[in-house]
């Protein structure tokens, strides 16, 4: 969470995700928001950043989202075609090893991800 003055102007959440090969202690990073007003000024770059080392040192392997390439790119996301997340465009799926490893099958976010109010 990024706060100025005490007012909450930007948040970031993980959950854990299944992975169709067995892999454990990966993570899908989602949603992300700033307040428009305070977008443009690093905020969420510097919660992303955040939010990956804390993942990492909880013992976290990696993580996946599904967004922009050319935005997440800067932080290391790439696309492997041989871990795909069903239904989603492959190009929009994107994956961070933290150990080099990348699982291979299909990923599944957390039930909590995907519902909807």
């Amino acid at each position: 969470m990024a706060e100025i003055d005490e007012r909450v102007v930007g948040h970031i959440a993980f959950s854990p995700v299944t992975i169709s090969d067995g892999t454990k202690d990966w993570y899908a990073l989602g949603p992300i928001s700033v307040l428009p007003e305070y977008q443009k000024q690093g905020i969420g770059k510097s919660l992303i950043n955040k939010g990956l080392s804390s993942l990492k040192e909880l013992g976290g392997q990696g993580c996946a989202l599904v967004g922009d390439p050319n935005y997440y790119k800067q932080f290391g996301f790439r696309n492997y075609p041989d871990l795909v997340y069903e239904g989603i465009p492959q190009e929009f799926f994107l994956v961070l090893p933290f150990n080099g490893k990348v699982p291979q099958g299909i990923i599944k976010f957390h039930e909590s991800f995907l519902t909807t109010g």
